[in-house]
């Protein structure tokens, strides 16, 4: 088994039975147009012709429908294998984009088997899968954590299955570092910059740990930290510096299993040959540069509409889209959002948002928020309407830091306050 390293999450492993595609993102601008690739990989340069392509979860920089299409306009098309979930929201969206998904849990190809096992926390709001390869005849395995949080019920049917046949993985893909809005959305970039930094490099310790949480837990050979490898564009660019988010080579300086691959980079599990290691971080002037060509790009919004803001009633918008949205709800305490829309970067209305009863008030400007929990979402007008309209997802702009957040107080995090917001919409 040879496992190839292309970039972020996209993997290539290749068994006696075939070749093995995970993950494949190579479009910029995903996440409605937030996330772009650093550094950047003309893909078709290292992939070769996959038999099977493996996604793991429905986010953009795992599911990639533009390239796939590209990819089989070179090759052909191939079979796409998805997670086997109870609420496939993936499912939906491949038909949705002409491609055809098929919901597995296990493949045996002969000389190679795969598992994939859904990380079932609990809520409607899960997506994310793990893949267990297994290479009979040279007695080899992998597995393939992609973004999964670490939830003790997945670790250990994950180890039930491998244990069947190995008490030791021979290489292990997991994250090492965490994408989404927090710290560079939540405080002022100007009055609060200190604070940005001591929480951006918290952010980074506390995913390191998990890290190490996951390879405790899955005894291996190999570890190979990987996914979520981005950096923000347009007018977002400002917040890179905030995000939280290392480089994959800091992961060898305590970890000396580690291996941190260039593109193209591969281990060869069968004869342990190890090719195209990366021997340092990337340097800041390179990424300084990439910034410079992606800052002046244009967020989908910005480009999508163009619209009155007057002419838009969004009081009934999102009276509607919090009906739909408390028929899901997991809150099970008091909460409100706060919307504060914004026009040219200025706050025109706001709205308070009663996430048990339902209720949407429109507040004075001035007045003071009386409330003992709840959070702020400082949102431009036209991506509110899009997200409320569906043709935005509120998950992928919470992931591309689209819109600022201010909650109250500072440290009221609730996992199903921002799974609420996965259901607000009018439809």
């Amino acid at each position: 088994m040879k496992v190839k390293y292309i970039y972020s999450a996209c993997l290539e492993i290749s068994t006696p039975d075939g070749i093995i595609l995970t993950d494949p993102w190579f479009t910029d601008g995903v996440y409605d147009g937030s996330w772009y690739q650093f550094p950047k990989v003309d893909p078709f340069e290292h992939i070769s012709e996959p038999d099977y392509i493996y996604i793991s979860h429905i986010h953009p920089d795992h599911y990639d429908p533009k390239f796939l299409h590209k990819l089989f306009e070179k090759f052909g098309s191939k079979p796409i294998l998805i997670p086997d979930l109870k609420n496939n929201y993936l499912l939906f969206k491949g038909k949705s984009d002409g491609l055809s998904l098929t919901p597995t849990r296990n493949l045996d190809l002969g000389d190679t088997e795969i598992f994939i096992e859904e990380n079932n926390t609990g809520s409607i709001s899960d997506v994310d899968s793990a893949l267990i390869i297994q290479d009979k005849v040279n007695g080899k395995s992998f597995l393939n954590l992609n973004d999964c949080i670490f939830n003790q019920p997945h670790v250990e049917k994950l180890l039930s299955i491998t244990n069947d046949f190995t008490k030791k993985i021979d290489l292990l893909a997991l994250g090492y570092a965490g994408a989404g809005p927090f710290p560079q959305t939540y405080f002022d970039l100007n009055s609060d910059r200190e604070i940005l930094i001591e929480k951006a490099s918290q952010k980074k310790r506390d995913f390191f740990d998990r890290y190490v949480r996951f390879t405790s837990s899955f005894p291996s050979t190999y570890h190979l930290p990987f996914a979520g490898e981005y950096i923000l564009g347009g007018k977002l660019a400002e917040l890179n510096d905030f995000r939280g988010v290392a480089d994959a080579f800091e992961v060898t300086k305590f970890d000396p299993k580690a291996l941190v691959f260039n593109p193209g980079g591969y281990i060869n599990l069968s004869s342990t040959k190890i090719v195209n290691i990366r021997s340092e971080k990337f340097h800041t002037s390179s990424i300084k540069e990439r910034v410079q060509e992606i800052q002046a790009e244009k967020l989908d919004y910005e480009l999508d509409f163009n619209l009155d803001f007057h002419k838009i009633n969004f009081p009934r918008l999102l009276k509607k889209a919090n009906l739909n949205a408390l028929r899901k709800s997991e809150i099970n305490e008091q909460y409100y959002f706060i919307f504060s829309v914004t026009e040219n970067d200025q706050i025109v209305k706001k709205y308070s948002c009663n996430c048990i009863d339902g209720e949407i008030t429109e507040l004075d400007l001035n007045e003071q928020i009386n409330l003992d929990c709840y959070s702020e979402i400082i949102i431009d007008f036209r991506y509110l309407f899009g997200l409320l309209t569906t043709v935005y997802h509120w998950n992928n702009a919470d992931i591309g830091s689209l819109y600022n957040t201010r909650r109250y107080p500072a440290d009221n995090f609730k996992e199903s306050v921002q799974r609420y917001l996965n259901f607000f919409s009018i439809a």
